[in-house]
């Protein structure tokens, strides 16, 4: 089973990190005079520090005092000169605030191992500040109305071991929540709630909202859904047991409810789309009857952009029926064009969408999404490495202006696609969620000019208190040689009787022709009206996630005053945190 699970899964080596910190004048804090002072108070000196990491040299000034802070250092490089026009210049107003640093720290998958052999993560995920996490692709637990079997030509796909595959088939079948659709539903005893208790639970112990997923996971069986009406009183009981007591159950709160996953592919939906509403319907009026505060919504389509039945199809029949729907789900993967700006421009299109239906409150909900689907081995290192981790950067930066209001990443467990090792190592996406989980302790957001949507992106923040000032940039590029890579299922995954859509007629997003690099190499940070005043002195400290970083603290320093410019080479694809906070 090890084995089979370290080829599904294979551990990376995580590089030290190295760096040098040079501070020129260190010993003398007494500086001279800048020319151009007024008034009775002296001007204050500017101070450099020139810092080496690695090759990348790094300079700050500050308006005060620079104090010798040394945090990591090995042999000395030289100096570079810095000063060139690859840099980008950032701008930021620590006294401007714009508005909310936004929680997109949504995962699917949950903490609790879905497997034999995979760890538990409920101490990663506090590490990461997730806070919402949804029950999709669980295996079993949690599923409604799924079975599953070995000979699954999808879930032979997706767990190519045998071995792996019939443990996993086993536990799920045997995790059905509500394992005889003969039974009765009002009654306790027909339901099997043990299995699904334990990942719900994991959840709420990690820190995080359960998102609870209403339907089936991938590579279940093509079985026949029962009863619309029995259906939609097990959903119910289901909530009422999670949310209410109900049968020895819990008061967890849940406070969303997505019906079923990707309808558009029949992968998991393989009846039509008046069959579709039908049941939506009964089982959103069925769980606003336990609590009509409760958020009740679907689709979760996997081609988002595409018009049709199960976009503008759905939430017109959920207008013209006056359905309840809280929120719209969708799916985005940027396979075609590795773009993390499309995530915006695909929010905006719902967004519209939405409104123009009277559904003015309802949140867009984006509850899937990465660089690629591909969960082979072929694109197991590029979802574990730097380019991915750069891209996930972007769209949670982008993020922050979009018109969408909730996000769960695909996925963040240590199963196929997921964020850590067999071990519980991180990936270098792991890091990127850690430091936009950093952000969210400088929740107030400032003025920051000089970022785009193409690729370098930058977001500021400070504390309500006044003490921490934080600035995080992602550097990300589109390959030069990007070709979206092909990614078909198996021969038999899908039964003949069941329709295929005419992917020649979908209607996808097309790429942006206007993105240009420029002054990507790096940055040129101007942070003004610090908190604390010219009087205040402060640390700064830098976090970098690159191809031989995995986000340790890379330099340290002290300063005074109210502003301070940190000029860094950046190239991509890098990110960095810069954390400013008072002494």
């Amino acid at each position: 089973m090890k084995h089979a699970i370290e080829r599904l899964r294979s551990s990376i080596l995580f590089l030290p990190l190295t760096a040098v910190l040079f501070l020129p004048g260190c010993g003398n804090q007494e500086q001279a005079p800048m020319a151009g002072g007024s008034g009775g108070r002296p001007p204050a000196p500017v101070v450099v520090a020139s810092v080496e990491q690695r090759d990348i040299p790094v300079q700050i000034q500050a308006i005060g005092n620079v104090a010798c802070s040394a945090a990591i250092a090995q042999t000395p490089l030289p100096a570079r000169d810095v000063s060139d026009a690859s840099l980008r210049v950032l701008q930021v107003d620590a006294g401007k605030m714009t508005g909310k640093i936004r929680s997109f720290q949504g995962l699917n998958g949950p903490p609790s191992p879905i497997m034999r052999g995979l760890p538990d993560l409920g101490r990663q995920y506090k590490d990461l500040r997730i806070d919402m996490i949804r029950t999709h692709d669980i295996m079993g637990p949690t599923d409604i109305a799924a079975h599953y079997s070995g000979d699954n030509p999808l879930l032979a796909w997706l767990i190519p071991d045998r071995g792996q595959r019939d443990d996993l088939v086993n536990a799920a079948n045997a995790s059905a929540v509500f394992p005889n659709w003969n039974a009765d539903p009002e009654k306790p005893e027909s339901y099997h709630f043990a299995a699904s208790d334990k990942y719900i639970q994991s959840i709420r112990e990690a820190g995080a909202q359960v998102y609870y997923r209403i339907g089936r996971s991938f590579g279940a069986d093509y079985t026949a859904l029962p009863d619309f009406e029995k259906f939609a009183s097990v959903v119910k009981h289901i909530a009422m047991h999670y949310n209410h007591g109900w049968a020895n159950g819990f008061h967890d709160n849940i406070r969303y409810w997505e019906f079923w996953n990707e309808p558009d592919l029949p992968f998991f939906w393989t009846e039509n789309a008046d069959r579709f509403y039908s049941l939506y319907e009964k089982s959103a009026r069925a769980l606003k009857l336990v609590d009509p505060s409760m958020k009740v919504g679907a689709d979760a389509q996997a081609l988002a952009f595409n018009g049709g039945p199960y976009r503008e199809g759905f939430i017109e029949y959920c207008a013209v029926h006056k359905v309840p729907l809280d929120f719209y789900s969708w799916h985005y993967y940027a396979m075609n064009s590795a773009d993390p700006y499309d995530m915006v421009r695909i929010g905006d299109d719902i967004r519209k969408l939405l409104d123009a239906n009277g559904f003015r409150n309802a949140e867009s909900v984006l509850s899937e999404w990465n660089l690629t689907p591909d969960f082979t081995e072929r694109e197991r290192a590029r979802l574990q490495g730097m380019e991915n981790a750069a891209f996930v950067g972007d769209v949670l930066i982008y993020l922050q202006a979009s018109a969408v209001d909730r996000a769960q990443f695909y996925r963040g467990d240590a199963a196929w696609m997921g964020l850590f090792g067999l071990h519980g190592e991180y990936f270098k996406p792991a890091y990127t969620f850690r430091a936009t989980g950093e952000m969210l302790k400088t929740p107030e957001r400032v003025e920051l000019t000089g970022a785009d949507t193409f690729g370098f992106a930058a977001i500021a923040g400070r504390s309500p208190d006044g003490k921490t000032v934080q600035v995080l940039i992602s550097n990300y590029e589109i390959p030069a040689d990007y070709k979206a890579p092909l990614m078909e299922a198996p021969a038999g995954s899908v039964p003949a009787n069941i329709p295929t859509p005419d992917f020649s007629k979908i209607k996808a997003l097309s790429p942006r022709k206007d993105i240009r690099y420029r002054d990507n190499r790096g940055y040129e940070l101007m942070i003004r009206n610090l908190p604390w005043g010219k009087e205040g002195s402060f640390t700064v400290k830098r976090y970098r996630l690159s191809e031989g970083q995995d986000f340790a603290a890379a330099e340290e320093v002290s300063a005074s005053g109210d502003r301070i410019k940190i000029r860094n080479p950046l190239p991509p694809p890098a990110l960095e945190l810069i954390v400013l906070q008072i002494r």
